[in-house]
């Protein structure tokens, strides 16, 4: 298991490399970040490549779009407003959710037809999502996901405890993201 405090300190190491923050320094600090919180997650809640999906607003506020995984960078946007995207439900109402039976939620799911670099099609089946924020400022949403080819191979159901801890660390992670992301931030890292 991944500790919560040796990434903290590992981010704060990235930091003090860069005591003042170019916007080229600004740009690859928030590369890294991102990259680190995804494999935070990804080895505590033993998840595979792309189950952990960061999606950050841009500076108005108007739209989300993906900060990972990688492939998904340049995949499009969701409008904050959007009834049909669960991810900008969670945004303007600042709660998470966990389901495991993501087949029976009504949602968007023109992302999860875009092909993995393995050229594989993985619907979600089950997830948890919470907002990313500091303080009252909204920055995007995590969506913690079991994708598979179908739901018998989509693995463990997630638990109130796997819950409690994405709410818990990303609260925390968020200042990280928040001190590096870019002011023009629209799902592009480098």
């Amino acid at each position: 298991m991944k500790d919560l405090n040796e990434l903290i300190g590992k981010l704060k190491v990235e930091f003090a490399k860069r005591p003042e923050l170019s916007r080229e320094d600004k740009d690859a600090l928030f590369e890294i970040i991102i990259r680190e919180i995804e494999a935070f997650y990804t080895e505590n809640l033993k998840l595979s490549p792309y189950e952990v999906a960061i999606f950050l607003t841009n500076k108005e506020k108007t739209v989300l779009s993906f900060a990972c995984p990688e492939y998904m960078v340049n995949s499009g946007m969701i409008p904050v407003v959007s009834t049909e995207a669960l991810t900008a439900k969670v945004y303007r109402s600042g709660q998470g959710f966990i389901d495991n039976k993501l087949e029976n939620q009504r949602r968007l799911i023109i992302f999860e037809i875009i092909r993995t670099p393995e050229g594989k099609v993985l619907p979600l089946w089950k997830m948890m999502t919470a907002p990313i924020s500091v303080d009252d400022d909204k920055l995007g949403v995590i969506e913690i996901s079991r994708r598979a080819r179908t739901a018998d191979e989509a693995g463990e159901d997630f638990s109130p405890v796997d819950f409690q801890f994405l709410e818990k660390t990303i609260k925390i992670l968020a200042q990280f993201i928040k001190k590096t992301m870019p002011d023009n931030f629209r799902g592009k890292i480098s």
